[in-house]
């Protein structure tokens, strides 16, 4: 139920936001021309360090490691930190706002028309390497942190700059493991106004190498070629793949659940001889009440050996889901007629699983912000400037109800 008083709170931050908003725009500029590809978030981090001071949030460094409950992923964590700010409040609870500093890597700076690192604005998109995915979502929080010191508070507000999200998850995993639990969580990440995400496939990144032998071109013949090899394999899981999406042709939201998709292929210097090995990786997805192990077992029967990569994700699904019907009724309600509002399901994978209450058991969590976009992960990444204080003002409104209950 919304109160005088909650109502005379929201037109006061909503008024807030529109006034430092351009502040944190601009500050997100700063935030993607600096490179943070997952396993080098540091500078970026020192960034939001900074801001996390200047706003008084006394910001704690959390570190993950290649331990249990850990996924193991190789990377050193000593200087890798996530961070967590924190608005203390007068009553019990706590709720998170979290978003992500890694990034998806450059894979080709030909194919960008706009710098990736450049930060350069066209009408009414910023582009460059995390504008959209998930850059605007920090700086968004950040605003956040600001205009709720306004506001009193009962339960405690919790600001998550995580690292990892684009595979491990162990920055989110890191905060809950130093004991900053929460009751609700909103993460500000690949959504746009009219969308919340409360589920979400599995997700297995596997990486092969596979053996040939190497001849001329010409002597083909007493060669294995290691790319015809692995062709056939992928050809092989990707018949499965098909056959599982005939029987299970849809999951939640999503259609064909099952996905397999090559990232990866190196083999060969030149056409004048059959290599040596091919190396290739790749990312399958699937639905449950299929897990990472059984998947794993599945793709060993037709690729034969391989590592499982950084990314390593069992299915998740949350309803129903209090903090997505309450984004979604205030959406509708200060946004009424623009768009259906929608709660769905995604082929992707976030941090939600790893988002818990002080009793270990999930925490009442979703998707929602910073807003629309385009082309993550790919070239040209953008985020739409217009979209970031409606996005701003919904999340507020929602917080202030999340901060009643």
């Amino acid at each position: 139920m919304r109160t005088c008083s909650i109502l005379t709170e929201e037109k006061k931050l909503h008024a807030l936001i529109e006034k430092v908003a351009q502040n944190y725009l601009e500050w997100l500029k700063v935030l993607v021309r600096c490179p943070s590809p997952t396993g080098q978030e540091q500078a970026c981090q020192k960034i939001v360090r900074e801001r996390m001071h200047c706003l008084g949030l006394q910001p704690r460094e959390v570190f993950a490691s290649n331990g249990a409950p850990y996924h193991n992923t190789g990377r050193d964590y000593g200087d890798r930190p996530s961070l967590v700010g924190v608005l203390p409040g007068r009553g019990r609870g706590c709720i998170m706002l979290n978003a992500h500093v890694d990034t998806a890597p450059i894979t080709d700076l030909e194919a960008w028309t706009h710098p990736p690192y450049g930060a350069e604005v066209d009408g009414d998109k910023l582009y460059g390497r995390g504008a959209l995915d998930d850059k605007a979502g920090i700086a968004m929080m950040m605003l956040l942190a600001e205009v709720f010191q306004e506001v009193e508070r009962g339960p405690e507000l919790l600001f998550a700059s995580v690292i990892e999200d684009e595979d491990s998850g162990n920055g989110s995993l890191a905060c809950m493991q130093a004991g900053f639990w929460t009751d609700y969580a909103l993460v500000l990440d690949g959504t746009w106004p009219f969308r919340a995400i409360d589920s979400h496939l599995g997700q297995l990144w596997l990486h092969l190498d596979v053996p040939g032998v190497a001849a001329p071109s010409c002597s083909w013949a007493r060669a294995v070629n290691p790319i015809e090899v692995a062709f056939e394999r992928i050809s092989a899981l990707r018949a499965w793949v098909s056959e599982q999406n005939q029987l299970t042709p849809t999951w939640l939201e999503t259609s064909n659940p099952f996905f397999l998709s090559v990232g990866e292929f190196h083999s060969g210097s030149w056409a004048g001889s059959v290599p040596e090995r091919a190396s290739l990786s790749l990312q399958l997805g699937f639905p449950p009440p299929w897990t990472p192990a059984q998947m794993v077992e599945v793709a060993r029967n037709y690729l034969g050996d391989f590592r499982v990569g950084a990314l390593c994700t069992p299915p998740h699904s949350q309803r129903p889901n209090r903090v997505a019907e309450l984004v979604q009724s205030n959406v509708n309600r200060l946004r009424a007629g623009e768009m259906e509002f929608r709660i769905q399901a995604v082929t992707g994978h976030c941090d939600l699983r790893n988002l818990r209450k002080e009793d270990g058991s999930l925490a009442d969590a979703c998707l929602y912000g910073p807003g629309g976009g385009g082309n993550p992960h790919v070239a040209d990444e953008y985020y739409h400037l217009s979209h970031f204080v409606p996005v701003a003002q919904n999340v507020a409104s929602t917080l202030l109800e999340l901060m009643q209950l």
